[in-house]
């Protein structure tokens, strides 16, 4: 048998030919180019805070927005050394100096507004402060210190509006006791004498009035003193005491004449019997009317 080479027969197997990139491979696309923005116009540098001559260039500090506050301030000083003895002067002058210290303390009061001269210094007077509460005499030595340590004058005013205020309120307080007071003695002297009581004021009061003129005492503020009229002790004393006179009257010089007396108790209202002989309902009007039958008419009690 013939052998034949059927490698000449056979297909050549097909070359592998590269991959044609397309338009639509990725590697096929070319970038971009990159937009670069567009460089606006530069800012001016800021301006030097100094100049060439050393001193600070016109309204240095508008560039700080902190300081602007204090423009009016710092358009004052011109070179830096004098802002910075300004500040010198402003740590010595931290916190009071003494009052003793008359140099320091006159720097103090220009470095924070005080008024430079003690009559300038004033405190007004607190709205709705009672004269019982108010003494001018008082404020004026109060400002005097004040001036004399330094003391702003809008903190002493609110000082003596919060006194004000706390003396209102004490008055008040004081005003309430003393009425309630005076409201317990006239309710204790009522369920003491019943029915009697206006009867037996009024006898107090004339029997003061009476002790006044024979002593040359003007004794009407004492008798609305609230002190006393709070105590319905003293109003029993008082009443004992015209008692006793009635019966014991007190007299200087000579002895009074009998029928001159029963006149008085009659026509007189200062007289401690005048009232209870003219009033047949006062509780005493027995005793009046028998007191002035003795002197009158001589009758024997």
């Amino acid at each position: 048998m013939k052998h034949t080479d059927d490698t000449a027969q056979r297909p050549m197997p097909e070359a592998h030919e590269p991959a044609t990139a397309t338009a639509t491979t990725p590697a096929a696309t070319a970038p971009m180019p990159a937009v670069l923005p567009q460089a606006g116009p530069a800012e001016p540098p800021a301006p030097p805070i100094l100049g060439e001559d050393g001193c600070f260039s016109p309204e240095w500090f508008t560039r700080f927005a902190e300081l602007q506050p204090h423009a009016a301030t710092l358009a004052k000083f011109r070179r830096p050394e004098a802002l910075a003895k300004s500040y010198a002067n402003l740590e010595r002058l931290r916190g009071y100096p003494a009052a003793g210290d008359a140099a320091r303390m006159a720097a103090f009061r220009a470095a924070v507004g005080l008024p430079e001269h003690a009559q300038d210094y004033t405190l007004p007077r607190p709205a709705d402060t009672p004269d019982e509460l108010w003494d001018a005499t008082l404020a004026a030595s109060m400002a005097q210190v004040a001036y004399e340590h330094g003391v702003p004058a809008p903190a002493m005013a609110a000082l003596c509006e919060h006194y004000a205020a706390e003396g209102r309120r004490a008055l008040q307080a004081a005003q309430l006791a003393q009425q309630q007071a005076l409201d317990s003695a006239e309710a204790e002297l009522r369920s003491d004498w019943g029915l009697s009581y206006e009867d037996n004021m009024r006898t107090v009061g004339s029997f003061l009035r009476n002790l006044g003129e024979a002593s040359g005492v003007d004794v009407a503020a004492l008798a609305e003193s609230p002190a006393l009229r709070a105590n319905a002790d003293f109003a029993r004393l008082m009443l004992a005491a015209a008692s006793m006179l009635e019966e014991a009257p007190m007299h200087t010089g000579s002895a009074p004449n009998p029928r001159d007396e029963a006149h008085r108790i009659a026509h007189d209202p200062t007289h401690p019997l005048h009232e209870a002989y003219m009033r047949t309902s006062h509780p005493r009007h027995r005793y009046a009317n028998e007191q002035y039958d003795r002197l009158a008419f001589g009758r024997p009690l």
